[in-house]
């Protein structure tokens, strides 16, 4: 076990706090979220303690037996009065006749047949006492079987008591069975740690009987309706048997026993009269509060805590709930804002548009000049194709003052004209002119032009309809020089 220590006496003036009626109040006194209320409910008594930082502050005990809940409900709100608990977490050494104890044997072949069996054990008690918080303790076993200590509550029981709780704003975090203190206290015994031993406590109206090693190993626990003070000679008897039990089933020699609590010598020579002479029996005087203050020290996630699991769960359970609201906050918060950027852009929008309606005249206006001024637009790219479209070539209109240049000074041109030829794709001219002199001159004046035109830039090719001449004509003038007329088509850029 961990976080144990030696028994702890508190100071009488502590434990002999005043007695008051009353609820708790309201503003009475300072909240400390750092104090701890620890209860112990164990057979019709109930002790309860502030510890702050795992240390015992006060302490008080009921003076009259607690065995319902109605009336564990009115020592309840006495104990938070007397001691002015202005904490919120509480936790609960039970021993009453709802919660029950089971020793089982369960397969040891594996852990999963092991809980598999314990969860029927758990559903046969539930039949008859319905739905429970359990959890199991593993004790020590000589046979093949896995030994256990099967810890059973109500949950009926648990929701009143955990509801009495809630309503003062307190948070039950653990209870335990009184067996764990019990194992607690084996360390200020100061014995090796394999050696067994036998502790009967007293827990109120009935006698825990527990048989354990030093360390902490559990063997079996069970509770007597008997008291020191009334039949010590029963409890002996008790003790005797428990002590033959460990022998004949477990094969264990228990020779140290411990009585805690009120018992005193009558007790012990009582005890010591049944189980012989070789027995060691002492007394220690050991009470809740010193139970309280080990358990003070164990965490929350103890194993034998029989509301670790419900706790873990509920604790699961609501961190999945905050997830589940941030996350719809979340969503409505989206389509909040989705919602209030659609309503602006819509104002926006409205806002611009009645701009618009308000210049809606002058916009009109604009358009119809905007419409005017391109057709006009229009109408000049249109004409300025037709003038791209129709206009003589560049190179056409080079052949007729090339053609001037090479022709002799006694010609001249009379017509001429250039085309597009989309059928054969080329450029093609036509040449009409007169020159003055006999023929033969003229002539060869004439072929001496084709052949410059032919080998020049443009590359003329005449086509075989040209003519040199095609008629002739004497003017009578001075001289009585004749005149003829040529006539040249052809093509250009021809190789």
């Amino acid at each position: 076990m961990n976080d144990t220590g030696a028994p702890f006496s508190p100071d009488p003036a502590l434990t002999q706090a005043p007695f008051s009626q009353g609820t708790r109040q309201k503003g009475a006194y300072s909240r400390r979220p750092y104090d701890v209320l620890g209860l112990t409910w164990i057979h019709g008594s109930l002790h309860a303690a502030i510890f702050r930082r795992q240390t015992l502050k006060r302490s008080w005990q009921y003076p009259t037996p607690v065995r319902t809940l109605e009336e564990f409900e009115a020592a309840l709100d006495e104990a938070i009065v007397t001691l002015r608990f202005g904490g919120t977490e509480v936790f609960l050494i039970l021993e009453h006749d709802r919660f029950v104890h089971q020793s089982e044997q369960a397969p040891a072949f594996s852990d999963a047949a092991a809980r598999a069996y314990l969860r029927g054990r758990v559903e046969l008690f539930e039949k008859a006492n319905g739905p429970a918080l359990w959890i199991s303790q593993r004790t020590t076993s000589t046979r093949k079987e896995a030994s256990f200590l099967l810890h059973l509550l109500p949950s009926e029981f648990y929701g009143r008591i955990n509801g009495m709780l809630l309503a003062r704003r307190l948070d039950l975090t653990r209870i335990l069975p009184v067996v764990v203190p019990l194992q607690l206290a084996l360390d200020s015994l100061g014995l090796e740690k394999d050696t067994p031993v036998l502790i009967a406590a007293d827990t109120g109206d009935a006698t825990t009987v527990m048989v354990a090693r030093a360390n902490g190993e559990l063997l079996f626990s069970r509770t007597m309706l008997a008291r020191w003070d009334a039949d010590p000679a029963r409890i002996g008897v008790e003790v005797n048997r428990s002590v033959l039990y460990a022998k004949q089933q477990f094969g264990t020699i228990v020779e140290k026993l411990w009585l805690l609590g009120s018992a005193g010598e009558n007790a012990r020579n009582e005890v010591q009269s049944r189980v012989g002479a070789g027995k060691q029996v002492s007394i220690q005087n050991s009470t809740s509060v010193d139970w309280m203050q080990a358990i003070a020290k164990l965490s929350a996630r103890h194993p034998i805590n029989l509301v670790a699991g419900y706790l873990g769960r509920k604790r699961r359970q609501q961190f999945l709930r905050r997830i589940a609201i941030a996350a719809c906050w979340l969503t409505i918060s989206l389509l909040s804002l989705d919602t209030w950027t659609r309503l602006a852009e819509t104002r926006e929008e409205r806002s611009h548009l009645v701009e618009l309606r308000k210049s809606e005249a002058s916009l009109r206006e604009q358009r119809d000049r905007l419409t005017l001024r391109n057709e006009s637009a229009q109408r000049l790219r249109r004409l300025i194709k037709e003038a791209a479209d129709d206009r003589v070539a560049p190179f056409t209109i080079k052949l007729l003052p090339y053609l001037a240049s090479v022709i002799p000074a006694d010609a001249q041109l009379l017509e001429f004209n250039s085309r597009w030829d989309e059928a054969t794709g080329k450029w093609s001219f036509h040449v009409e002119g007169q020159i003055e002199g006999d023929e033969d001159t003229n002539r060869e004046a004439m072929d001496n032009v084709l052949r410059q035109l032919a080998r020049g830039p443009l590359r003329v090719h005449m086509s075989e309809n040209s003519a040199s001449f095609v008629g002739s004509t004497n003017f009578g003038n001075e001289g009585g020089r004749a005149t003829q007329r040529f006539a040249w088509e052809g093509t250009l850029f021809e190789n």
